[in-house]
């Protein structure tokens, strides 16, 4: 029998992140299997090496990170909208610890990332991952669940999911005080 308790959220909120959670990020890290952290750092071997990339990413400089915190507030997964100052299209990236996934964790953090997207202008997200595997997979089902059409476009040893966002209604404002649904 299938335990019921993996669909329940285990999300209290979704809040911004900045340099100042980079010990609980790399907390975060090391919670998630060297195939999850792969998956989201394309080729990363370790956690060690995946911690050296923490600083860019929770740069507000570079992009938008926010962090789903579970009940007791510890950091339940991590992402992350990387603009490159081009175009009308954004990166989406999302790391979720293997012991966390399909408890409505990357849920939470896509709508947060979406409603921030949209409301920045952008009319494109598009994220990038290893060809095949659970992040591929997981990633394009969680989209479509969104209500985006993905495309998928091979690029090398990576693969390339992209969604307009114009064919997405806009989700409501989520109110900081309101858990998360």
């Amino acid at each position: 029998m299938a335990d019921s308790s993996l669909h329940r959220t285990i999300v209290r909120s979704v809040d911004p992140v900045g340099p100042g959670d980079l010990a609980a990020a790399r907390e975060l890290h090391a919670r998630c299997s060297p195939q999850t952290l792969r998956e989201r750092y394309h080729g990363v071997r370790d956690a060690e090496e995946a911690d050296r990339l923490l600083p860019h990413l929770l740069s507000p400089r570079f992009g938008h990170g926010v962090a789903a915190r579970d009940r007791d507030g510890t950091l339940a997964g991590l992402g992350h909208l990387l603009w490159d100052g081009e175009g009308d299209e954004v990166e989406l990236a999302l790391l979720v610890p293997d012991g966390r996934q399909r408890r409505g964790v990357g849920t939470a953090l896509l709508r947060r990332l979406l409603t921030l997207a949209a409301g920045a202008g952008y009319t494109e997200i598009y994220a990038v991952t290893s060809p095949g595997g659970s992040g591929e997979h997981g990633l394009s089902a969680l989209l479509r669940a969104s209500g985006l059409t993905v495309g998928r476009y091979p690029d090398g040893e990576t693969v390339v999911l992209c969604a307009p966002l114009a064919a997405r209604p806009l989700p409501a404002p989520l109110d900081p005080a309101a858990p998360v649904p």
